[in-house]
């Protein structure tokens, strides 16, 4: 796909160098095992490495290879083996290939599209868009006190309005993990706390606490802020690759809404189902 191009045209490079063979000569997908007569050759493991787990397929190939290599010598060996037995005339067989098939051709299909669609230019624009509201926002340094109940935020309140330490009163009140720093969260900014939090957090002034206890899903919560600072945007290339993978699941599903709004679908509810096997 479009991000992944480089990596395995200088994969393919570096293999082609350490094992001694002139560039002028240099194989792109050599064989690297075989199976009763079968090969297998370095593309067959990169796609292999592609149906990884996500955490899995930014690893370096050199420590993946030695798993995935038996991993296709295993289905090379099973693959002959079910062949031999009949497996593959079998209803079980076809019924799953249809499926698989259906799968790949997909996934073909919308590498193809976004391929087409995810351009240079078509990042930058996502990058000046994200990071045109970036620069309008702030991060804060703030601490909080966690409790259970609106009444008990409500007398700590009381208290830190009549000259009480925050940082004492959150160590001794508060239910949150942060109870043993003072209640500190540190430095955050847009999108790294609830919205509740949020929101009442980035409206306070500097050195300003909630007068109001704030509710969320945890609890309620009385929040102070120490400092303010401009949020830092990140450069382009410290952000390609993440705004690169939303834009293509945008495309992708975009591509998916076009072909659904261009087909005649129809499709029965779960219970229309139940009542179809119950008759």
């Amino acid at each position: 796909m479009f991000l992944k191009r480089g990596v395995v045209v200088s994969l393919f490079a570096g293999l082609a160098l350490m094992a001694g063979v002139a560039a002028h000569g240099a194989e792109t997908d050599p064989v690297v095992a075989s199976v009763n007569g079968k090969v297998v050759r370095l593309s067959d493991v990169e796609n292999a490495r592609n149906l990884l787990p996500t955490k899995l397929q930014g690893a370096p190939l050199r420590e993946v290879y030695p798993v995935l290599m038996e991993s296709l010598i295993n289905s090379s060996l099973a693959s002959e083996k079910a062949v031999k037995l009949g497996f593959d005339e079998t209803p079980e067989y076809r019924l799953r290939m249809a499926r698989i098939s259906d799968q790949i051709l997909e996934r073909i299909l919308l590498a193809r599209h976004i391929e087409q669609h995810l351009s240079d230019d078509l990042i930058k624009q996502r990058y000046e868009q994200v990071a045109e509201k970036a620069a309008a926002q702030s991060e804060i340094h703030a601490r909080h006190i966690l409790v259970t109940s609106e009444d008990h935020a409500k007398a700590l309140i009381g208290l830190l309005e009549d000259g009480d330490n925050f940082a004492q009163l959150a160590a001794e009140h508060s239910t949150g993990p942060s109870k043993t720093r003072g209640g500190d969260l540190g430095w955050f900014g847009p999108g790294q706390m609830v919205a509740e939090f949020e929101n009442a957090a980035m409206a306070l002034p500097t050195g300003e606490f909630t007068h109001e206890p704030v509710k969320t899903k945890f609890g309620w919560h009385v929040i102070l802020v120490e400092e303010r600072r401009p949020f830092v945007v990140p450069s382009y290339q410290d952000v390609r690759e993440i705004l690169a993978n939303e834009l293509s699941a945008e495309l992708g599903q975009k591509y998916m809404e076009q072909l659904r709004s261009e087909a005649k679908i129809e499709k029965k509810s779960f219970e229309d189902v139940v009542k179809a096997l119950q008759q």
